[in-house]
């Protein structure tokens, strides 16, 4: 009888475990999968009153808005700036919660640096259509199909660059590790080199609630709602097999992706690549403080390993 008692006793308490492991899992993958998006028009007032976006200048660079297929099955919503005759070309990613027009600035920076360039918004984010975000793991496969886009329109000898900014950095590195080794190069910056560490570190900042329970709840819903894990989610499982040349870049007092991640990243790529940590700057500001280091710093990489467009240009931009 005693033993009977002691039974029902662990299958109830197998069956509340269970159920609040299941509880944390929705909550937790909801608020990951779902999380809310900044209004288009808050980035977009921002980014003008920043002066990091002149919106008649933009509009001077004929910007042409694209509809992209991707291979996940929807489309992506993208604007192609073409200044040069030439095939040198630019990919940027932005960082979650962001869109599009918050890589004008990046833009901005290769134009004047010779490239022409495609700024796109992510599954979910902007206009482009898609469920739920996941931090590279099905944006790794949107930004595949942005490059498959670009060749079919301009060429399949064109060369480029990709840079990406957070989760945008992060899809970068996914993709050229698990995918692909086309482009000339790459820029990091401030990426996560792990998503499962990322999200330990904040867990542990912010909850009471054991990281290792919370990411085992989360791990289980994800691989239940999106047929993927925390563990797929995992730049620096691949960055050795990215040959290319990759500029990272991460503030120092970064305390939301701590800058460890990129220097992690950083020791572990193979062959040709550099690094900058600025002093100053939080999550994703690198540019925002130090605009025209920044710009250095990238010229100072691309000139190092010979990847600036060599075709002379007689469009003079002002930007």
């Amino acid at each position: 009888m005693k033993s009977k008692t002691i039974i029902n006793t662990l299958l109830g308490l197998s069956v509340a475990s269970g159920i609040t492991s299941s509880i944390t899992g929705i909550i937790a993958s909801n608020y990951l999968l779902n999380f809310k998006l900044r209004d288009a028009e808050v980035i977009r007032r921002r980014e003008i009153k920043a002066k990091r976006l002149d919106e008649a200048a933009f509009q001077a660079l004929n910007p042409k808005d694209v509809t992209i297929q991707s291979r996940n099955g929807y489309n992506l919503s993208g604007t192609v700036v073409k200044p040069y005759n030439h095939n040198h070309w630019m990919i940027f990613c932005h960082g979650v919660t962001e869109n599009k027009i918050t890589s004008i600035k990046y833009l901005n920076l290769f134009i004047s640096l010779g490239f022409n360039g495609i700024i796109f918004d992510h599954r979910r984010h902007g206009q482009s259509e898609g469920h739920y975000s996941t931090y590279g793991y099905y944006e790794k496969i949107d930004l595949e199909s942005v490059i498959t886009y670009l060749k079919e329109y301009y060429g399949y000898d064109i060369k480029f660059g990709v840079h990406g900014e957070s989760m945008g950095a992060a899809t970068t590195l996914l993709y050229a590790g698990e995918l692909a080794n086309e482009a000339e190069f790459y820029i990091s910056d401030c990426a996560f080199s792990n998503f499962s560490l990322l999200l330990t570190q904040i867990i542990e900042q912010k909850s009471y609630i054991g990281s290792g329970f919370l990411l085992y709840s989360l791990n289980q819903m994800l691989r239940f709602r999106t047929h993927f894990t925390l563990n797929q989610v995992s730049p620096i499982k691949v960055i050795h097999n990215i040959e290319q040349p990759i500029l990272f870049i991460h503030s120092k007092p970064d305390t939301f992706i701590p800058y460890t991640h990129s220097v992690a990243l950083y020791n572990k790529k193979q062959g040709p690549k550099m690094r900058w940590y600025p002093e100053h700057g939080g999550h994703a500001a690198s540019y925002n403080v130090n605009p025209l280091t920044y710009k250095e710093k990238v010229k100072q990489f691309l000139t190092q390993y010979d990847l600036l467009p060599s075709a002379e240009t007689d469009i003079q931009l002002k930007l």
